[in-house]
C-alpha cells in the first residue's frame, strides 16, 4: 500500500473510489447513487485541484486499486488560504489498518510544506470510530453544528473539529 497525489489521468478510479465508499456507509455527506460525477467531471475538479497551492487529493492505493481517500481544499482569499477543510474515507474492508493514518501522515506533510496553518474536518457525532482517528491524528472538537445533516429520515449533529499546525 502507498499514498499517492491523485491527477486527472486517475479520474475513473477516483469517480469508482467514491461511488464504493457512497455505497458502504451513512457517514459522508452523499448517499448511494446521489452524487452523479461523470470521469469528465472528476477529471476537471482534478485538473483544478492541481492548479491551486492549497489544495490536494491524496489517495491510498494497493495492489493498482484506490482504497482510501483525504481531499484538502483550501480558502480562496488571502484571509483564510492557510486554512483547508478536509474530506476522507476508506473502503470498509481496509479500515482498521492503519490506511487513513498513513494518509493524514501524508497529508500534514503537505500541509506543513504548503504554508496551512489550520486543517478543518467536520464528522458526525455518532462516528465513534474516526473521532477516534481524527483525536490521534491531533484534531480537537471546536464545536457542534446541530441537526446539520439529514440521514436515513433523522436529524444529525456533527462536531467541528481542526488541528493547528
Amino acid at each position: 500500500m502507498r499514498i499517492i497525489t491523485l491527477t486527472p489521468i486517475m479520474a475513473e478510479a477516483y469517480v469508482k473510489l467514491g461511488e464504493q465508499l457512497e455505497a458502504e456507509t451513512d457517514f459522508l455527506l452523499y448517499g448511494a447513487g446521489e452524487r452523479q460525477m461523470s470521469v469528465e467531471q472528476a477529471e476537471s475538479m482534478l485538473e483544478s485541484i492541481q492548479e491551486q497551492e492549497n489544495a490536494v487529493i491524496l489517495a491510498a492505493e494497493n495492489a493498482g486499486e484506490l482504497i482510501g481517500h483525504i481531499m484538502c481544499i483550501g480558502g480562496r482569499a488571502e484571509r483564510n488560504r492557510h486554512t483547508v477543510q478536509i474530506v476522507t474515507g476508506v473502503l470498509k474492508m481496509y479500515q482498521g489498518q492503519g490506511v487513513a493514518s498513513q494518509m493524514f501522515s501524508k497529508m500534514e506533510e503537505w500541509a506543513r510544506k504548503n504554508q496551512v496553518h489550520r486543517i478543518e474536518l467536520t464528522v458526525m457525532v455518532h462516528n465513534e470510530p474516526a473521532i477516534q482517528l481524527y483525536k490521534k491524528a491531533g484534531f480537537i472538537k471546536e464545536g457542534v453544528k446541530r441537526d446539520s445533516l439529514y440521514v436515513n429520515h433523522q436529524w444529525v449533529d456533527e462536531y467541528a473539529m481542526a488541528k493547528i499546525l
